[in-house]
């Protein structure tokens, strides 16, 4: 049985970057909403990339991350293939604090999935006390915005963007706001 509270996850949504591969073994990393709740976990996914590879492979790795950067990437670009590290032939972050390896099943929706996932396989890499930031949260919160903006083009996402940057530069490390400018850079082009 795998200690989910060593992970620091808690009822409700936990930010995960979830990581998946092609049936051509090409790994992809997206951020999702990790929600637990009764003891069961399960994802909101939207027709993506990380979706047809669970469809095609029935896993998936939920890496827990405390790289700002890396969130930010992951949801609006592609990772390099150079990030991953292969464990049974599937990959998974290696800056990641630890991860979760999961069997999933898909209850297929029009525009948006859901997937329920068993856990199965555990690791922790690193153990680290990480207070709460709230620089790192505001990028959180921006990206959740930055993907529906680029997606639906609408000035409430890019308003609500802005005014995260706003914390970020005021409580952010120069890693958060390294990964604002991404993010700013990365929905413009």
């Amino acid at each position: 049985m795998i200690d989910i509270e060593e992970f620091g996850i808690h009822e409700g949504i936990s930010e995960v970057i979830l990581s998946t591969i092609s049936p051509e073994g090409v790994p992809n990393a997206a951020p999702i909403g990790l929600h637990l709740k009764d003891i069961k976990f399960s994802a909101r996914i939207y027709n993506s990339k990380t979706l047809d590879n669970i469809l095609s492979n029935q896993t998936a790795a939920a890496n827990i991350v405390d790289d700002p950067f890396l969130f930010v990437q992951s949801a609006l670009a592609d990772v390099e293939r150079g990030k991953f590290e292969f464990t049974d032939k599937f990959p998974v972050l290696k800056d990641a604090l630890g991860w979760i390896m999961f069997d999933c099943r898909c209850r297929k929706g029009e525009n948006i999935s859901v997937v329920e996932l068993s856990p199965v396989r555990s690791k922790i890499l690193k153990r680290k006390i990480v207070p709460v930031n709230r620089g790192f949260n505001a990028v959180i919160e921006a990206t959740v915005h930055a993907t529906r903006f680029v997606v639906l083009k609408e000035q409430q996402y890019l308003d609500k963007i802005n005014y995260y940057n706003t914390i970020v530069q005021k409580c952010g490390s120069q890693g958060d706001k390294d990964a604002m400018k991404l993010l700013f850079d990365l929905i413009r082009s």
